[in-house]
């Protein structure tokens, strides 16, 4: 870094995105893994494609949260008071762009493939899918450039038109797998539902539009803040972890088919009994009548399944 550069260099428009980044990034990965373990007691015979789905994305967070932390490190311990290393780029052009447009896209073909279970038509699924693989290529291409750049203040806004493709691209195929999940369950709906069936497809339109308004919502902040700020660091603080949004929400999704609550044992057996409440007058007196439930088991985690067999069966 020339002398030039080092007096204009802002050291806190480094620092403190990747200091809001990184603790986002540490907390959302341990919600992250609350989910991948409640997931798996809760569902050990699951699909063996969620399972691997599962794996995979789990693994790959946890070499971005690792890759993100080692430059964190170097930056704040190792580094520090260093404009050379505060300007290193580091593992920065993988962990972000790299890991991050991939795991959005197995988050949005996860998406994609739920739609074409409800709907049984390809036309959505497809859009989402070539949308994802726009994205997808424009974050690999961001970061193969911010790789060749080597340091943070050799990127030009001016050149650096496919973060706006890859974080545009992103809330785009959230947005349209909202509005078509929300479309095939309203229009598979059909009069002579049975209630329960109508909470079940409730649910699936709930947690799908919940989650995908949230990561379209958070690329959007992302992508403005890399725009409103020609393309510096500042956006680092929501692009870190955003990632982290997709793979909770493949969770989130996978999870909302259970609940956790007791189920007595099959052997269990009911016993009524009469609880007789005494006033100081004698002349009151009221009479309860309560069941309880004798059982050994110490309950279990009730499982309801919302996915492909149940949608077909409406």
């Amino acid at each position: 870094m020339d002398s030039s550069t080092m007096e204009s260099f802002d050291v806190g428009k480094l620092t403190i995105p990747l200091f809001i980044g990184t603790v986002m990034n540490w907390g959302l990965l341990g919600a992250l893994l609350v989910q991948v373990y409640l997931y798996f007691i809760a569902f050990p015979n699951d699909r063996p494609f969620s399972k691997v789905l599962v794996v995979a994305v789990t693994l790959a967070e946890l070499l971005q949260t690792m890759s993100d932390s080692r430059d964190t490190i170097q930056t704040f311990g190792s580094g520090w008071g260093n404009p050379a290393v505060l300007d290193d780029v580091g593992w920065a052009w993988f962990s972000v762009p790299v890991l991050g447009s991939s795991i959005a896209s197995a988050g949005q073909m996860f998406f994609a493939w739920r739609i074409y279970i409800i709907g049984g038509s390809l036309v959505i699924p497809a859009v989402i899918g070539a949308v994802t693989t726009v994205q997808l290529g424009a974050g690999i291409w961001t970061g193969i450039l911010i790789g060749r750049a080597g340091r943070f203040s050799r990127l030009q806004f001016s050149g650096m038109k496919p973060p706006v493709a890859w974080l545009s691209a992103t809330a785009l195929a959230d947005l349209v797998v909202v509005g078509g999940t929300v479309f095939y369950i309203l229009k598979a709906r059909q009069p002579g539902f049975r209630r329960d069936t109508d909470i079940a497809l409730f649910r699936i339109i709930k947690v799908t539009a919940e989650t995908g308004l949230l990561c379209a919502a958070f690329a959007l902040i992302d992508l403005a803040l890399f725009v409103a700020y020609n393309g510096d660091n500042t956006h680092l603080a929501v692009c870190i972890w955003l990632s982290k949004v997709y793979s909770n929400s493949i969770m989130a999704i996978l999870n909302s088919r259970a609940h956790i609550g007791h189920e007595p044992a099959p052997n269990a057996t009911a016993r009524l009994t009469d609880i007789v409440f005494y006033s100081a007058h004698t002349a009151l007196q009221v009479n309860v009548e309560t069941s309880s439930t004798i059982t050994h088991d110490s309950g279990t985690i009730a499982r309801s399944a919302v996915g492909k067999d149940e949608v077909h069966a409406v």
